[in-house]
């Protein structure tokens, strides 16, 4: 189901139980593999875990049904620039303000400053990531469930 292109959908190598619906999404139960464990992107690498996600239910999928889960692979890679390069540029930004800064205000407690502006900056970051949400939850981002599985690929 994968294809070679850079902007065509991927399949994310998962298949998962449906255990509820709302609305048009699915929740869907997984169980975390190695390579999810590897990207730590859910909860910091725990192997052999359940992950519980939300995907778009577009293959109209029932409760106890098992669905393929896709992800299209350059919104997967935006949205993981979202996730980790603007909070990185952030700190990295609050780094650099806050030393400079207070090199020139104070003349001392430098690495101190930045270290706090640079921490500070992040937590602004994630906030207004967290403000457009919204926005980005239109579906770009979104897991889709668009299969049932056969019984043999569970």
């Amino acid at each position: 189901m994968a294809k070679d292109s850079f902007n065509e959908p991927i399949h994310i190598g998962e298949i998962g139980l449906v255990t509820a619906l709302e609305g048009s999404k699915a929740v869907v139960t997984m169980e975390r593999k190695e390579a999810c464990a590897k990207c730590r992107a859910c909860s910091a690498g725990i192997e052999g875990k359940e992950m519980i996600i939300r995907a778009l239910n577009l293959c109209e999928a029932k409760e106890g049904d098992y669905v393929e889960v896709m992800l299209d692979n350059s919104n997967f890679l935006k949205a993981a620039a979202i996730m980790y390069g603007i909070p990185f540029l952030a700190f990295m930004l609050g780094i650099f303000i806050g030393y400079y800064g207070a090199l020139a205000l104070f003349g001392s407690y430098a690495e101190i400053c930045g270290t706090v502006l640079g921490v500070l900056f992040v937590v602004l970051s994630y906030g207004w990531i967290k403000s457009k949400e919204s926005t980005w939850k239109k579906g770009n981002y979104i897991p889709k469930a668009v299969a049932i599985a056969n019984k043999k690929d569970i």
